[in-house]
């Protein structure tokens, strides 16, 4: 059973078995979105231990805004099984979990087999803080809560919750 104080670890052994739905083996890459680069670094990290608990390598990464040189320098080699990032080189089943902004861009959203969007909304009552232009037009555009393949509320990230984005 869960309890409060292991709100987290839960969470995130729920979202490695929903991954591992549709990726049971293989070199597999996760990436973690938010508007808020330190909580999607805070979030990847501690997806990556609920990976590395199942016993299968993982690899991290951070990437910069819409991460226009993950492809060619994480991405293809890391699934090629070549030396990428700092010069490792990623065993036959193994995950990369990338964090970042801008992470389901068209440009690159077909790069993950797995993606979590993670949402911070303001307290009930509490004014929504002004969103920068470049924000406002990724969360139109991009429409990362429809692209992702998980949604979680992060407001409290002791006690993030898995939002469903369907309306049935």
């Amino acid at each position: 059973m869960s309890s409060p104080e292991n709100a987290v670890r839960d969470l995130q052994r729920s979202l490695r078995a929903l991954m591992r739905q549709n990726n049971r083996a293989g070199r597999v890459v996760v990436a973690i979105d938010a508007l808020d680069q330190g909580a999607a670094r805070e979030f990847a990290n501690g997806f990556e231990e609920a990976i590395s608990d199942e016993g299968t390598a993982v690899f991290r990464a951070s990437l910069a805004d819409g991460a226009p040189e993950a492809r060619e320098r994480f991405i293809a080699p890391f699934r090629a099984g070549e030396e990428f990032g700092a010069g490792f080189v990623a065993p036959s089943d193994a995950v990369l979990v990338v964090d970042g902004r801008f992470l389901h861009s068209p440009e690159v959203r077909g790069l993950w087999n797995f993606s979590v969007w993670l949402e911070n909304n303001p307290p009930i009552g509490a004014p929504r803080p002004e969103l920068a232009d470049a924000e406002k037009h990724y969360l139109r555009t991009a429409r990362p809560r429809a692209a992702a393949s998980v949604i979680v509320e992060n407001s409290d990230p002791a006690h993030p919750v898995q939002v469903f984005g369907d309306f049935c």
